[in-house]
């Protein structure tokens, strides 16, 4: 028996205001064999969604279930202590992906808030900032207060548990059984942590405040929820991005509702980004509505201020761009082979001289949109590395779209020294405030 736990906890987070796309690098992790990732575990509540799209088309979208149950062979799928659940909603995913699940157990933490039909009501009579109205604030308020509305408390979730849906666990001894090796864990397990909503959205951060979610979203944060502060050494921690970052939309169940700034950035439309990216607009307003209020989202230009603070703040090891496409329109759905073999036809001259002059065209766009997004790559990574004064910025992952093999692995793809210079047409990083960023407290 081992003495200690010696694996790595993978927590991937969402390094703006949400929607950044965590759930399909979260499936794309958790289905990587080299990561081994044996135990999946968010805290989530119904006021997110994830995203997971295979390659058929087949479509996931969970607010309880960790996405990571895309993987079968993923034995332990947990719901923490901190989480927030509507019951219906659990029982909907449940039947909805039982397939997938193919008999696995869902371990729910006793002490997880339930999710009420009176704390819906109660957020829509009194909460007058940016919300989805799930009722997670007010059944934490009452979790706050003793007021007893826990998962151990309900009979629903207690029958769910006799029928072989769940497992209810006290937190307090299921992870410590993995960091201290005892039955059924050997503490080599490696971990993949859920988190939702974005950085940006968390209750203690003053530059959003009131117009945050109902908890803090970092991984400092998740580290706590599953008792892993002590184990900082063993955390890789992955931050989505997107070049255009969103905000819900104002109008709500209750009404207009301001629902925050863009701390400096500009507020821009849809059209706008399309006409840089050339992708259609109605396409994308199709694609640019939640998962959870079904309503258009807010787009604004990149904050600088915002994404150098939540880097000081978090530091990740590795940042993902998803989105890419309104860099470029013409990367849209291109995979990491498709990537490559851009690359390959461009450079050899004398493959190239058999084909068509549509073809050449073809190639040629779809190797300018590649190197477009590298020079937009270099860029983000170079001023971010210089204002904070170490490299803080490393962008492995480039999504291009929805489904799982839409990415291109960054190290696959020619860098600009190797290719002739990238040629920027319209970089969004290039309309970013650059001149009013107020000093960091390093």
């Amino acid at each position: 028996m081992k003495e200690k736990y010696n694996g790595i906890i993978h927590i991937v987070y969402d390094g703006m205001w949400g929607s950044c796309g965590k759930g399909k690098f979260c499936g794309e992790l958790a289905l990587n064999p080299k990561l081994n990732i044996q135990v999946c575990v968010n805290n989530n509540a119904p006021n997110a969604g994830h995203s997971f799209v295979f390659d058929d088309g087949r479509k996931i979208i969970t607010k309880h279930i960790p996405i990571g149950f895309v993987n079968k062979h993923i034995p332990y799928l947990v719901i923490g202590e901190s989480a927030v659940i509507d019951y219906d909603r659990l029982v909907y995913e449940i039947e909805t992906y039982k397939y997938l699940l193919d008999g696995r157990k869902i371990y729910i933490a006793d002490t997880a808030a339930v999710i009420l039909d009176k704390h819906k009501q109660e957020e829509i009579d009194s909460i007058k900032s940016g919300s989805t109205f799930s009722g997670a604030g007010a059944a934490l308020v009452d979790k706050i207060m003793r007021k007893n509305s826990l998962v151990c408390n309900d009979e629903r979730f207690l029958k769910l548990e006799k029928d072989g849906f769940i497992k209810i666990v006290n937190s307090k001894t299921f992870f410590p059984m993995i960091y201290n090796a005892l039955s059924p864990f050997d503490g080599s397990e490696n971990i993949l942590v859920e988190l939702s909503q974005g950085d940006a959205l968390g209750l203690n951060n003053s530059a959003n405040y009131p117009n945050t979610t109902s908890r803090d979203c970092s991984p400092a944060q998740a580290l706590k929820d599953i008792h892993a502060t002590d184990l900082s050494s063993h955390v890789r921690k992955y931050c989505v991005f997107r070049p255009y970052p969103i905000r819900i939309n104002n109008n709500s169940k209750a009404g207009y509702i301001y629902t925050g700034d863009f701390e400096g950035a500009k507020e821009i439309s849809w059209e706008e980004v399309c006409k840089r990216c050339n992708l259609s607009s109605e396409d994308v307003k199709i694609l640019e509505h939640t998962t959870v209020t079904k309503r258009l989202r807010r787009v604004s230009e990149f904050s600088i201020k915002q994404f150098a603070e939540m880097l000081l703040d978090t530091r990740p090891d590795e940042c993902f761009l998803n989105f890419a496409e309104y860099i470029n329109g013409d990367i849209i759905d291109m995979t990491d082979k498709e990537a490559k073999e851009v690359q390959r036809k461009f450079r050899n001259c004398s493959d190239l001289s058999s084909k068509s002059e549509e073809k050449l065209t073809e190639i040629s766009i779809k190797n300018y949109a590649i190197e477009n997004i590298l020079g937009y790559i270099k860029d983000i990574e170079t001023y971010f590395n210089d204002l904070l004064g170490y490299n803080v910025v490393n962008i492995t992952k480039i999504g291009t779209g929805a489904k799982l093999s839409q990415t291109i692995e960054r190290k696959n793809v020619a860098q600009i020294a190797d290719v002739r210079h990238a040629i920027k047409s319209i970089n969004p990083f290039d309309f970013a405030d650059k001149q009013n960023v107020p000093s960091l407290e390093l």
